[in-house]
Order: structure tokens, then C-alpha cells, then sequence
């Protein structure tokens, strides 16, 4: 004989089926709501000190590309460096006419840019490190000078005269197109700015003299003057800042603290390097993005480039 359920028990059933998805549900939003990682996750660190290829001696700029290749010029050898991601060594070169590298970029198709201000030129080299061009520039050249450089999406280039105050575009060409000086009512427009930078966002940053980041069209008409929050410190952005994605990383002044703020100048993220810098107080490093979403810190007391990873 079939045996019949009661209305109480088919009741029972159906809360046993309500819980048992009720439990489903909740094990889905625990997987789900997994802690985030870190903001900027350290990955760890690369370079080996010495005078050759693929060594570091006194490096002082640091270049990425969109494979997260690294590229670093160092004037205490003469070398051009290319590495890997995760520090391998890819390239090394010299050349004869260039003495003094200081700021280093890569375009899109990784062709490489090197300055150099006792010569007032910037080297151009193929992506296997032959020499393919020198562009001289109109000014009066000086190892004291800072000759920066940068280059656009669209493959214009830039470069900073920090002597002369005065920006000379190139177009992909290498014929030049533009020279714009720093405009007088320009706040802090005194030498010893730089370095350049060039945006995702069609819009130039230059580093000046009292710590700040100076936005500029691309013709050279000033846009703003992004400065630290009053309650923070001074930044130093002259020995090297990184914009990616809208967002200006830049180092402070005691070269440990790093902070992330907006290209309008909102505050985004503020974090101590020091644990894996060190604690010493040192000149703030120069910076990088890669195209793999890293941040290259480029520490030249320790002759090594420290990688993190960007998840915000």
C-alpha cells in the first residue's frame, strides 16, 4: 500500500529544500566576497651591481614598455639596459657618441630614447640597440642640465629642456613641429623642473621646482598645478614620476613613501615603501609603469629595480 505524506510533512520538506539553498547561497557569498588583495602588491626585486652588460652602477632613469620589459640608462657605465620582466638580462649597449645618459623612454614599436645633456641631443635606437638617430636640439648644452623625454600614443615626442624652460615636439618624423616655453604666469616656472611625462590622457606633466607636477596641453598651454594635500609632505617629483591610466604615482621627498593621486589631483592611495626599500632616508626613486599593470621602482642605492603589482 502506497503510503500518503501529510500536509505537515511535505511542509517539513519544503523548509529542508529553503535551508539547504539558504546554506548554498551563503557558501557562494563567502567564496565571492573573498578578501582583496593588497592595493600594490610587492612581487620582490632584481639587479646585480657591477660595469657590465646587464649590470647596474649608477643607474638614473627607468622606462617600461607595454610587455613589461624594463629599460634603464646609466651614466656610471654608458649602458643602455633592456631586461626582462623579472630582471633578465635581454640587452646591453654602448655608443660612441653618447657619454652622459640621463632620461630614458620607449615608443610603441620599442624603438628607444636616450638624452643626453652635454651633447643637447636625444640618441634614438632601434629595438636591438643600433643607432638610428640623434636629434639636436637648439640649446646650450651642459652636464648640469636636465634634458627629459617622452612619448605620446601617437608617437610625438617630447622633450623637456629644464635649462631653457622650453618643450620641443617632434612629430613620428623626427621633424620638429612646436617649441613652447614654460608661460611666465606659470606657478614655480623656475629652472631645475622636469622631468616630462606624457599621459594616456593627451595631457603633459612636468615636474618644477618646489615639488609639484605642472598639467599642460599638448600645445602648451597650462591646465593646473597638482600639489600634495595640505596634511601630507613635500613630494619629489623631480627625480622621477610615472603617470598610467589617469593616475600620477609619485615618490616623497624622504624616498619612501609613495603616493597615488588622480591626473585632477584627488588622493587615491598613500603607502610606505620602506619595508622593502629600507628605512634610510635616500633621493626619491624614479618610477615606472609597465603594460602588464606593474609599478618599477627604480632603487640606485641598492643598484636593483623592486616590482608591485597594481590591483586597483
Amino acid at each position: 500500500m502506497r503510503e500518503r505524506v501529510s500536509p505537515a510533512g511535505v511542509l517539513a520538506i519544503f523548509i529542508g529544500i529553503l535551508s539547504l539553498a539558504g546554506c548554498l547561497q551563503t557558501v557562494t557569498q563567502a567564496v565571492q566576497q573573498k578578501p582583496a588583495g593588497p592595493a600594490l602588491e610587492y612581487l620582490g626585486a632584481w639587479g646585480t651591481k657591477g660595469d657590465g652588460p646587464g649590470q647596474l652602477q649608477n643607474p638614473v632613469s627607468i622606462a617600461a614598455d607595454a610587455l613589461g620589459n624594463a629599460y634603464i640608462a646609466d651614466p656610471g657605465t654608458g649602458f643602455v639596459h633592456k631586461f626582462g620582466s623579472q630582471g633578465k638580462a635581454l640587452l646591453s649597449f654602448q655608443e660612441d657618441g653618447l657619454k652622459h645618459p640621463q632620461s630614458i623612454a620607449v615608443d610603441g614599436g620599442g624603438a628607444i630614447y636616450v638624452s643626453d645633456p652635454v651633447r643637447a641631443s636625444v640618441f634614438i635606437f632601434v629595438p636591438g640597440g643600433d643607432h638610428y638617430r640623434e636629434l639636436r636640439l637648439r640649446t646650450r648644452p651642459s652636464a648640469a642640465n636636465f634634458l627629459s623625454v617622452a612619448i605620446a600614443d601617437d608617437g610625438l615626442i617630447y622633450i623637456f629642456d629644464s635649462d631653457a624652460s622650453k618643450v620641443f615636439t617632434y612629430n613620428p618624423r623626427f621633424r620638429l613641429e612646436q617649441t613652447w616655453g614654460l608661460p611666465g604666469s606659470t606657478p614655480h616656472p623656475q629652472k631645475g623642473a622636469g622631468p616630462i611625462e606624457s599621459g594616456h590622457d593627451g595631457f603633459l606633466y612636468i615636474a618644477n621646482s618646489a615639488g609639484n607636477i605642472l598639467k599642460f596641453t599638448r600645445e602648451g598651454h597650462f591646465v593646473a598645478e597638482i600639489a600634495p594635500p595640505t596634511n601630507q609632505g613635500k613630494w619629489n617629483p623631480t627625480d622621477g614620476f610615472a603617470v598610467s591610466n589617469n593616475l600620477i604615482f609619485v615618490m616623497d621627498s624622504d624616498g619612501r613613501m609613495l603616493h597615488v593621486v588622480t591626473t585632477e589631483g584627488k588622493p587615491k592611495l598613500d603607502m610606505d615603501l620602506a619595508p622593502d626599500l629600507g628605512q634610510g632616508s635616500r633621493p626619491a626613486p624614479p618610477l615606472a609603469i609597465s603594460g602588464r599593470r606593474e609599478l618599477l621602482v627604480l632603487d640606485a642605492l641598492e643598484r636593483r629595480v623592486l616590482r608591485y603589482r597594481i590591483n586597483f
